[in-house]
């Protein structure tokens, strides 16, 4: 039987996809879905520590059950796509993103939660590197520069955009630990419909062949400039981590404000602003990018170390702020760098090494802040985490100042392997 997902489009394609960029742009929102599931959480987690009765130490484990999701799809399943077809798992992404919000929804203890957080990661990954092909072939120009750009502002305004929205929903709607999992819901089936009414983009459709697990090689031709780019997107999620599993305690515990809508707001200015940053900063490109995000990123990382101490509102919005302009042009140049020298003929294994980097780079922090802060106190051990990111991020800078990258920076065509566009 063939599903919907395997036939051309039509009928509602011809008034969602308008223009050239119709369908490039249902794709990213696609992308978004799953970043906004996995941020309305967040403001909850403090809610959920208290409810159920567990320590730090577990709910750090509970938000780390993220990234084996991810790559357990990352590497076993989205491979698949080219030959089942990109549209059928983008649509197995945004069933699963509606499967993890309704885990969330009915969790009755601290297994569900982390049942729910391994679902959303599915999800990611299910999606992910799916819709950022796909993108690739349904932008106009072949631009993989602009791909790469709206990719990861719609990663990073989804989470923000689904992290301010739960907190104003937690904290002004009823039911807060049910009703603000509508919102994910409700996106995905607005995804899926997306999903329906964009062309299919895998090349290999319906030819018959073998089962393929994702492999991870580095061609030693580009090893340098790999872990020039690698570097910058694991002090990325590092950060990430950090701050997701940081922040919303913090603010509650120690800022003493327990509105949902704080902890949001917050935590949005960070991702918001690195999102912007993907969007405002088209002309600064990889090592250039990279090269302006590492002292930016030291700076403000010091600035939380400084602040955290004082249990002060003046400054956390700031330095919020100043650390997703930073975490932005890094991401920004460390994609748009390993897009650049990745040979076509090893495409797939050189970014599954990348991006496999970043979500195990995840984790540490994140169930370190928890466990840590059992012992210590949060602020205390947001202190020692901060401190140990910004020496790691200033080692990492000093190895790119001393590390040459190949000349160019402006994005490459697809239609042009040979050379930057």
């Amino acid at each position: 039987m063939v599903s919907q997902f395997d036939r051309p489009p039509s009928g509602l394609s011809v008034w969602m996809i308008r223009g050239p960029r119709g369908a490039f742009r249902w794709t990213a929102y696609v992308l978004a879905v799953t970043s906004f599931a996995a941020a309305v959480p967040s403001p909850l987690y403090p809610v959920y520590e208290h409810q159920f009765e567990f320590t730090a130490g577990v709910l750090g484990l509970v938000f780390a059950a993220y990234t084996p999701g991810v790559l357990l799809m990352l590497f076993l399943v989205a491979p698949q796509a080219e030959r089942r077809g990109r549209r059928r798992m983008l649509a197995i992404g945004m069933m699963l993103t509606a499967l993890g919000a309704l885990v969330f929804a009915l969790a009755p203890g601290v297994t569900w939660l982390a049942m729910a957080r391994f679902i959303s990661g599915l999800a990611v990954g299910a999606t992910t590197s799916v819709a950022t092909a796909a993108m690739s072939d349904l932008e106009p120009n072949r631009d993989a520069h602009h791909v790469a750009r709206v990719a990861v502002a719609a990663n990073f305004g989804g989470f923000a955009i689904g992290v301010a929205l739960s907190g104003l929903t937690v904290q002004f709607g009823p039911w807060p630990t049910h009703l603000v999992y509508f919102l994910p819901v409700a996106a995905s089936v607005l995804g899926l419909l997306a999903v329906s009414v964009t062309p299919e983009t895998a090349p290999d459709i319906g030819v018959k062949l073998p089962y393929r697990i994702q492999g991870v090689s580095v061609p030693p031709q580009i090893l340098r400039p790999f872990w020039v780019a690698t570097g910058g997107i694991a002090a990325c999620y590092s950060i990430y981590g950090f701050f997701a599993a940081l922040v919303p305690s913090y603010v509650r515990t120690v800022l003493m404000d327990p509105h949902a809508s704080a902890v949001g707001l917050v935590v949005a200015s960070m991702f918001g602003m690195a999102a912007i940053t993907q969007l405002a900063t088209a002309q600064i490109r990889d090592r250039r990018a990279l090269l302006v995000g590492f002292p930016l990123m030291i700076f403000t990382l010091v600035g939380l170390v400084l602040i955290l101490p004082y249990a002060s509102w003046t400054f956390i919005f700031p330095v919020s702020a100043g650390l997703g302009i930073a975490v932005g042009l890094t991401f920004m140049g460390s994609v748009t760098l390993v897009d650049r020298v990745a040979p076509d003929a090893a495409r797939g294994e050189t970014l599954a090494g990348f991006y496999s980097a970043g979500y195990m780079a995840l984790a540490v922090p994140t169930i370190g802040i928890a466990e840590v802060s059992e012992r210590v106190g949060l602020a205390d051990a947001g202190i020692l985490f901060g401190s140990v990111l910004a020496l790691v991020v200033c080692l990492m800078y000093v190895a790119i100042l001393r590390t040459p990258t190949p000349p160019g920076g402006g994005g490459r065509r697809r239609n042009d392997p040979t050379g930057p566009a």
